[in-house]
């Protein structure tokens, strides 16, 4: 088993090693490999740095930057034929796999591979087939910004601290927020762009300077000018100036020139940062550190920007463009229950919000259908479940197709179909107490897999569906396993009886006390009801603190 960082500009493998994750080199000493494949004038199939340089002689002989269209129907033709993103990314898997194989002198079949927290499911799917292709098995998509976090709390696992990772790569861009102590590792929010990074920055440059200096190179040379560009934008991130020779002369370019081409690029990071903490719940003042990942990260303009918004100086400990894939080796020993890593402990949230399509009634005789429902929000700690009741358009309604989506949009059409289920037996009868309603609870784990239970309130019939994210990740038994570890998730917290039995108490000294004392009850309770409501752990607990802290002096000496 290894741990790949697929990557839009370069890809790495990696793994343990004596305690260690370590990243494995090629022939030529090299551990980032070029996420680019070509054709050779013989009819090769060319991979990594061989690619890179061959498309520098022959744009059309290949293709770079496939990751950014993962899970579309984009297509590139090359080599006589046409290829997917999928296949394309297959290719540099299986020279990871190869290059590990070379290494360790043995057999690789399974991989953790990371993904952009922000890739959606058709994304992380397309991976997942990718490396089927490729002759790997991926036991666990682990999120980039979550697998660099991982590779700093391996290494600093005594330290308390609350950390933002800041991951801009080459194509992708997420942050994320999370708390890091005892050798856990939990994630708190996360939010991102799958389509923002250092890519753009360099076509952006790229724009700036043919318009600046009425530049148009030739067609022909487009790859070998983005060259040029990309070394440029390199240099300027070490230098204040340089020059750059265009229509037989030098012409003298400066940082400020970058940053004012790149200006439009810099100021879509800003609002994803905010979105992360927002989710998070968390102020820059209670950051202790920023991790800088992704190659991208080095430029002083995002640097600065990003030490600007948050007051703090951003940390560079790690190699941000290796420390992705050291988490991805640490997580691999984690799947591997490798004794090296045996105290730590990792959650994640759940990136996207899921949820189900309803109607909607604006005015009195006027439906309109469309709208999302969310059940699990974005950023819940995963394992989670969450139930609501719905009901259905009309008591004569006997069927009812239920339609899953995820995403953060108001309306589906915005969103992401995910499943579907179909319900009968609705129709209400005469004395029904619940006509037409439906409680829908989806339970989902860290391993993608969505268990949607729609129960008929009624007659309590359940229909149940698995979505598994990432079909063919897990085999049959692993699922029936995951499936058994979230059913005690399940039980509504309200009916739980340690709380049900919290309630009583609290409605019988409600019944005891009066006036002001009354009143101040009356709050705890409503805000504790508040909490089993919304269904999540922390408040819950929180809320029962407070109401047992302020009903204890009042049961102290009874029988309680």
């Amino acid at each position: 088993m290894i741990g790949i960082d697929l990557g839009t500009t370069n890809s790495l493998v990696a793994i343990l090693s004596n305690g260690q994750p370590v990243t494995l080199k090629n022939e030529l000493g090299e551990d980032l490999i070029p996420s680019v494949v070509a054709v050779a004038e013989d009819g090769a199939l060319l991979v990594g740095r061989a690619a890179k340089d061959r498309l520098i002689t022959c744009p059309t002989a290949g293709q770079a930057c496939f990751k950014r269209d993962m899970g579309t129907d984009t297509t590139y033709e090359f080599g006589g034929r046409k290829w997917s993103p999928v296949e394309c990314s297959a290719l540099v898997l299986r020279e990871l796999k190869r290059i590990a194989e070379v290494q360790l002198k043995t057999t690789v079949d399974s991989a953790v591979i990371t993904v952009p927290a922000y890739f959606h499911d058709q994304q992380r799917q397309a991976t997942v087939d990718a490396a089927a292709i490729a002759g790997l098995k991926v036991l666990r998509l682990l999120n980039e910004p979550t697998s660099a976090a991982l590779a700093y709390g391996y290494r600093a696992a005594d330290d308390l601290s609350t950390l933002l990772v800041f991951d801009l790569g080459g194509g992708t861009f997420d942050v994320t927020l999370l708390e890091s102590f005892e050798g856990v590792v939990e994630v708190k929010a996360s939010s991102g762009e799958s389509r923002l990074g250092g890519e753009d920055y360099t076509e952006a440059f790229a724009q700036w300077i043919e318009r600046e200096f009425n530049w148009n190179p030739p067609a022909a040379d487009a790859l070998r000018w983005r060259e040029r560009v990309e070394s440029l934008k390199r240099v300027l991130s070490k230098q204040a100036s340089t020059t750059i020779s265009l229509h037989g002369k030098d012409a003298p370019i400066t940082r400020d020139d970058f940053i004012t081409a790149t200006a439009p690029i810099t100021a879509r990071l800003r609002p994803v940062v905010r979105r992360a903490m927002r989710d998070a719940g968390l102020t820059p003042k209670q950051i202790d550190a920023v991790l800088m990942v992704g190659g991208a990260s080095r430029m002083p303009v995002v640097f600065d920007d990003l030490w600007d918004l948050l007051g703090m100086e951003p940390s560079r400990t790690l190699d941000p463009d290796r420390v992705v894939a050291l988490g991805a080796a640490v997580q691999q020993a984690l799947v591997a229950g490798d004794a090296a890593v045996k105290d730590l402990v990792l959650t994640d949230v759940c990136p996207h919000t899921l949820g189900i399509e309803t109607t909607k009634e604006l005015m009195r005789g006027h439906r309109e259908h469309g709208f999302f429902a969310p059940i699990i929000e974005r950023n819940t700690m995963v394992p989670c479940s969450r139930s609501e009741i719905f009901s259905t358009l009309s008591p004569e309604q006997d069927e009812l197709a239920i339609q899953v989506y995820q995403g953060e949009s108001r309306l589906v059409k915005d969103n992401r179909n995910i499943g579907k289920l179909h319900i009968q037996g609705l129709r209400a009868r005469p004395g029904q107490k619940y006509p037409g309603q439906v409680d829908v609870r989806f339970s989902y784990d860290m391993n993608g897999i969505l268990e949607v239970e729609v129960t008929i309130k009624e007659t309590g019939k359940k229909v149940s569906k698995v979505i598994e994210q990432r079909p063919g990740t897990l085999s049959a038994e692993q699922i029936a396993e995951a499936l058994r570890m979230l059913q005690p998730l399940k039980t509504n917290p309200a009916d739980r009886p340690e709380n049900r039995a919290r309630i009583e108490r609290a409605n019988r000294l409600y019944a005891d006390l009066s006036g002001e004392m009354r009143r101040s009850l009356e709050g705890f309770i409503e805000a504790f009801e508040a909490a089993l409501i919304s269904q999540e752990r922390e408040r819950i607990a929180e809320a029962a603190e407070d109401l047992d802290r302020f009903m204890a002096p009042f049961f102290r000496d009874t029988d309680g």
